[in-house]
């Protein structure tokens, strides 16, 4: 068969019109180009080249920095809480939550944990951020807080939830703790958090390490000493406005008192809270500073070792993002939970004020569309004839109920006694134990009948027992004893000290320490604390 031969110049036209045609052609006019013309083309392929990268990359971030959706807490089925979590006391979704959100307002629980005492939940903050009007609220819920719970004794304590509910199951134990305290949170404010970050402690000195120090008003000569082995816990540092590297950053935030007890908050654990928000405020202004950007690598890595959260790093990288221009001294703000003393049997925790509380979860707390109100919580109530009722809800320790002499609920440092029934008394749950397993009490050395603030037992030389525990917020007396006695860890665990020197003010009549007029540690006045100090208790005007 015959057919039409193809000419040369149609073959080499075919050719040309191919993609290798078209770098063949491309070739020759690049070897046309003068020297000057091939550095300027090269260039400009460079910068071609650069953008399209840029370009992939930001879209790729945009794509995996994104903002959570917000989770439901009643998981889809009902409204009732509490399924699937071992011993929490079920709870409905307060009617406020079926008001809707607000938009733009993301809600988290902060919760530091100590690793050296046996990883309780040392400090819990409620969070909540605003994105829109770029304001971050957070509260410190004190961790003695009485709860309403079936449970007995030290049972009742918030810090009690994420122990007694974490389970056996390594695997499961956080999500099971942490689902069970983000409900109970919920119970108690109205509001419950979208999402959990749980830090160690020892993230924060290697935050302040890796910005490069925390400049900080220190409030006192701190000095601590704890040689416990797995402790080794030494904080010395001098009183004033410093740089404070990781190591001294983390002796602050955990200190309380210096080893004879000379000095020490006037305020009780309040103060060593109020501290807490304070530092951490002054790290986010680190923190919110444009070169932090040069330093996120390390953050990142800091973050991945020591923090464990249901957010994506994506997540936290979008709010991040969104909290790039905020000012730290005024849209970051930080308050402790309105609160009043109660003594259970045997066992030192404080009450919420319900009124105060309500102001302020309602004034930068509250996600939702319609204000918070009483009956949304679950907050215990002393009434006047001693008994004890609920907000909203069902009370869940029948003991309670029962009319017993004449209370007040006003806050102020007032105390809510709680009935003294014979009931079995459960072990602090951060392994630490309430009384002697003979259930007697404990008085310390100098006879006060007062205990530290967080619990645990001082021991006289001579064994004698008996005496109350304190609430939190109350000053600890010294040991008069020469001998060492066991002290509370600044931290919260257990360890030695020694009662050599100074001399402690004689313990405040109950209800709370009387500070009017009276001098801090070393002569220190009141008025010369830190204005983030507040020896009252009562939070300051805004």
């Amino acid at each position: 068969m015959s057919g039409k031969r193809e000419t040369k110049p149609s073959r080499q036209r075919r050719r040309s019109s191919g993609p290798a045609g078209w770098w063949q052609q491309h070739r020759e006019w690049v070897a046309g180009l003068d020297r000057g013309q091939k550095l300027r083309y090269r260039l400009l392929q460079t910068l071609v080249v650069l953008s399209i990268l840029v370009i992939g990359v930001w879209l790729g971030l945009k794509m995996w920095m994104k903002l959570p959706e917000i989770p439901d807490p009643s998981g889809g089925a009902g409204i009732t809480q509490g399924d699937g979590t071992p011993n929490f006391d079920g709870a409905e979704l307060p009617d406020v939550a079926k008001s809707g959100r607000r938009p733009g307002v993301y809600t988290f629980l902060l919760v530091g944990q100590d690793t050296a005492g046996g990883g309780n939940t040392d400090t819990m903050l409620l969070i909540t951020f605003d994105s829109k009007a770029k304001t971050v609220h957070g509260m410190s819920l004190p961790r003695d807080t009485m709860i309403n719970t079936s449970r007995k004794g030290s049972g009742h304590r918030l810090n009690a939830v994420y122990n007694f509910n974490k389970g056996r199951d390594p695997d499961t134990q956080l999500v099971n703790g942490i689902t069970a305290l983000k409900k109970e949170v919920g119970k108690l404010t109205g509001v419950v958090p979208d999402f959990y970050v749980v830090v160690q402690w020892e993230a924060v000195g290697r935050l302040v390490e890796a910005i490069g120090g925390v400049h900080f008003e220190v409030p006192f000569d701190m000095d601590y000493d704890d040689p416990t082995p797995g402790q080794d816990l030494h904080i010395h540092l001098k009183k004033g406005y410093q740089e404070l590297n990781g190591e001294q950053a983390m002796g602050l935030i955990r200190w309380r008192h210096n080893n004879d007890y000379s000095v020490q908050y006037p305020n009780g654990d309040l103060g060593r809270v109020q501290t807490q928000q304070a530092f951490l405020k002054a790290v986010a202004a680190e923190c919110l500073k444009p070169e932090i950007l040069l330093k996120v690598t390390s953050l990142a890595e800091i973050f991945m070792e020591n923090v464990n959260t249901d957010l994506s790093l994506g997540n936290l990288l979008a709010f991040a993002q969104l909290a790039v221009g905020m000012d730290a001294e005024e849209d970051i703000q930080f308050v402790t939970m309105p609160n009043q003393n109660a003594s259970y049997p045997k066992v030192s925790m404080v009450l919420p004020v319900v009124d105060e509380l309500l102001d302020v979860l309602n004034n930068g707390f509250n996600p939702y569309v319609d204000q918070i109100q009483a009956s949304d919580l679950q907050v215990l109530v002393r009434n006047s004839d001693g008994s004890y009722s609920v907000t909203g809800g069902t009370l869940l320790d029948e003991t309670l109920s029962r009319p017993r002499g004449s209370g007040s609920s006003a806050s102020g440092g007032q105390t809510a006694e709680i009935p003294d029934d014979p009931q079995e008394e459960l072990p602090d749950p951060d392994g630490s134990q309430e009384l002697p397993p003979d259930g007697s009490q404990v008085i310390p050395p100098d006879g006060s009948g007062v205990l530290p603030p967080d619990g645990s037992q001082v021991q006289p030389p001579d064994g004698s027992q008996g005496g109350q525990i304190p609430p939190e917020n109350q000053p600890i007396p010294p040991s008069e004893s020469g001998g060492d006695s066991a002290l509370p860890d600044p931290g919260g665990s257990q360890n030695a000290g020694s009662g050599e020197t100074g001399q402690q003010p004689e313990p405040p009549a109950e209800g709370g320490p009387d500070i009017g007029g009276a001098e801090g540690s070393e002569g220190m006045t009141v008025s010369e604390l830190p204005d983030w100090l507040n020896p009252t208790g009562v939070e300051p005007a805004a």
